[in-house]
């Protein structure tokens, strides 16, 4: 059983608008004054638990309402089949599907009016009459979001890096560190929104203000240099915020491999280390992927680059299977959709036309121009037929056991057949028979039960196949626009 789905809608609010919106409410100047009062790190503190508490709230009140939508919309879709379903059948000429009612018809669509009407309010969908309450225990949830600011917490934790902006501030030139003297003496708010700005368009915005705050009260030269040292100041920050001492320490006592520790140690902030950090899973495989391969135990920037390549591959494989499924407008129904899982052995979609047929796709966005195996579509083709019409069975017979009145789209349930029915016969053609005329009975087996075999190239450059492909009735789909692979190299 998986947990809740978690939506992390706070990560989008922009910092330099969560603190404006702050500035203009009183109730929270209010807050923020009297938190500064009982701290040490005065305002600072105050202004970033206040960003804090609001983006761990959105998160909160969007996980509840974006769960209860999706919950919702799953509910639809799986109303709406049964209605179309039952429909379709009568429509066709035949009487109401077995054990179906006169009245179910009239509950289904009772139901499905409820759900849009309650998709419509979203408050009243969540929580109807009852306030909303977004934990049993306020005292409970207070503890958790103050655990999270101050570093007790796994998730959410926030140490302002100011031993390495400190740094950064003494590494200036003289005349810059006047500028910013000057700038926190006279409006240290606007400053500081200035230099903690997380996106370029709060920190254009928040240096903007600035400026008109400072105008006619600093040089032209003096702003300019300010600028240049908000800036420095702001990269010094983010890269701090990236990977302090104690999340990196934190990261390295979970590395057993004391090679792969010392490479993490010494390595790239923004990839080696931050991979530690948020995925010490797939650090530890791909490790052991580069070591198998021949990578050095102490060639850190070899692992790098092999982490890089390997992380770009994927993204292109990824792209171009969902590419692929938007740009297949010949297939009306997906049976097997994109996912994340490019790396898993198998075919990547599978789907039903307009015209009945069953594609059976694999996209080749992350390989060469040419491509001469298909291992998806042809050695592994039988394996992989009946893994995916067991998957597909298994799918529908869990949609029956939750809601008892399902009724499968009898498409569906003919596609499946026929890719059973087609692994059977290519397993037999495999096991007898000529080799020399194999290709050409698979290719017959696989029309006459209407299956086409396809290679797409969403994100990438495949153009052409070979002619033992081709013989066994592949053929490219072109989908989209190559991407082109960065090299290796650099960040």
């Amino acid at each position: 059983m998986t947990g809740p789905r978690r939506f992390r809608a706070g990560r989008f609010l922009d910092a330099a608008a969560v603190h404006a919106a702050a500035d203009a409410n009183p109730r929270l100047r209010r807050f923020m004054r009297t938190i500064a009062e009982h701290s040490e790190a005065g305002e600072v503190r105050s202004r970033r638990l206040l960003e804090h508490l609001i983006r761990r709230i959105v998160d909160d009140v969007g996980d509840l309402h974006l769960g209860n939508a999706l919950n919702r919309l799953e509910r639809i879709a799986v109303l709406r089949d049964n209605i179309a379903a039952i429909l379709d059948h009568v429509l066709e000429g035949g009487t109401l599907p077995e054990g179906v009612r006169v009245a179910t018809l009239g509950e289904y669509f009772d139901q499905l009016s409820t759900e849009m009407r309650e998709l419509s309010r979203p408050r009243e969908g969540i929580v109807g009459d009852a306030p909303l309450r977004l934990a049993d225990d306020a005292g409970a949830y207070a503890d958790s979001l103050l655990r999270e600011f101050d570093g007790g917490g796994s998730a959410g934790r926030h140490v302002e890096p100011a031993a390495i902006v400190g740094d950064a501030f003494r590494a200036m030139p003289a005349d810059r560190q006047a500028a910013l003297r000057r700038a926190a003496e006279l409006e240290p708010a606007a400053l500081w929104r200035a230099v903690a700005a997380e996106s370029e368009a709060g920190k254009r915005s928040a240096v903007a203000d600035l400026q008109a705050r400072l105008g006619g009260r600093l040089t032209p030269d003096e702003l300019a240099r300010l600028r240049t040292a908000v800036d420095d100041l702001g990269r010094a920050r983010s890269r701090g915020l990236q990977m302090s001492d104690a999340r990196l320490a934190d990261a390295l006592a979970r590395i057993g491999d004391p090679d792969l520790r010392a490479v993490v140690a010494g390595g790239d902030v923004w990839l080696t280390q931050q991979l530690a950090v948020h995925n010490p899973e797939a650090l530890a495989t791909l490790w052991r992927r580069f070591r198998d391969g021949g990578g050095r135990a102490d060639d850190g920037p070899g692992f790098r680059r092999y982490l890089r390549h390997d992380m770009v591959t994927y993204g292109r494989g990824v792209l171009g299977e969902y590419s692929a499924a938007f740009s297949l407008s010949s297939i009306e129904l997906f049976l097997k959709g994109p996912d994340a899982n490019v790396k898993v052995a198998g075919t990547d979609l599978v789907g039903i036309g307009h015209d009945g047929w069953v594609w059976l796709v694999d996209d080749k966005s992350h390989r060469a121009a040419s491509v001469s195996g298909v291992s998806a579509l042809t050695d592994n083709l039988v394996v992989n037929l009946r893994r995916d019409a067991a998957d597909f069975r298994e799918a529908i017979a869990r949609l029956q056991r939750d809601d008892p009145g399902f009724t499968p789209d009898p498409r569906i349930l003919d596609a499946i057949s026929r890719m059973e029915d087609a692994a059977a016969e290519i397993d037999r053609i495999n096991r007898r028979g000529s080799a020399s005329t194999r290709p050409a009975r698979i290719s017959a087996a696989l029309a006459e039960r209407r299956l086409r075999l396809r290679v797409t190239s969403a994100a990438g450059e495949v153009r052409e196949i070979t002619q033992a492909l081709r013989d066994l009735g592949l053929a490219v789909e072109p989908t989209g626009t190559p991407v082109p692979l960065p090299p290796t190299g650099g960040r």
